[in-house]
C-alpha cells in the first residue's frame, strides 16, 4: 500500500470516528433536552412519538460506543498483526505453520469485526436521524393539541 492511499485511509478513519462522536453527542443533547421539554407535562400518549424518539437516540449511543470499541479492538489486533508477520509474537515467536495460522486468524477476525463495524456505525446514524424525525413528529402532535 501506498504512503499516499494510507493516508487517505488514516484520514477516512480518522473523519468517520468524529462523526460517531459528534451523533453520540448530539444524542446525548438530544435526551437532556426532551427531557427538559417535558419537565413539568404528565405522561399522555401524545408522547409516544417522543418516548420513542429517545429510544432511538439512546440506541443511537450505544451503537456508536459499541463502534468505537471495535475501532480500538481493531487497533490492538493490528498491533498484533506486525508482531506476527515479524515473528515477535511472544505466544507464536518464529514458527512459520504458527505465523501462517495467526495470519490467517487474523484476517478472519478482520472481516467479522468490519461486518460489526458497518453494522454500528449504520445504526448509529440511521437512529439518530429517525429520533430527529420522531422529535418532529412529537412536537407537531404538541402544537395541533395546544391548538384545541
Amino acid at each position: 500500500m501506498s504512503e499516499i492511499q494510507f493516508k487517505i485511509q488514516q484520514e477516512f478513519r480518522d473523519k468517520q470516528e468524529k462523526y460517531v462522536y459528534y451523533l453520540i453527542a448530539l444524542s446525548v443533547s438530544a435526551i437532556g433536552f426532551s427531557i427538559h421539554k417535558t419537565e413539568n407535562h404528565s405522561l399522555a400518549y401524545s408522547q409516544i412519538p417522543l418516548a420513542l424518539a429517545v429510544m432511538c437516540w439512546s440506541v443511537s449511543i450505544i451503537c456508536g460506543l459499541k463502534f468505537l470499541k471495535y475501532v480500538i479492538s481493531n487497533l490492538y489486533a493490528n498491533n498484533d498483526y506486525y508482531e506476527i508477520t515479524k515473528g515477535r509474537h511472544p505466544s507464536i515467536g518464529n514458527d512459520q505453520d504458527l505465523i501462517k495460522r495467526g495470519i490467517e486468524s487474523f484476517h478472519e477476525a478482520m472481516k467479522v469485526n468490519s461486518k460489526a463495524m458497518k453494522r454500528y456505525f449504520k445504526f448509529n446514524q440511521y437512529l439518530f436521524y429517525f429520533g430527529i424525525i420522531l422529535f418532529i413528529v412529537w412536537h407537531i402532535i404538541e402544537m395541533y393539541l395546544k391548538q384545541k
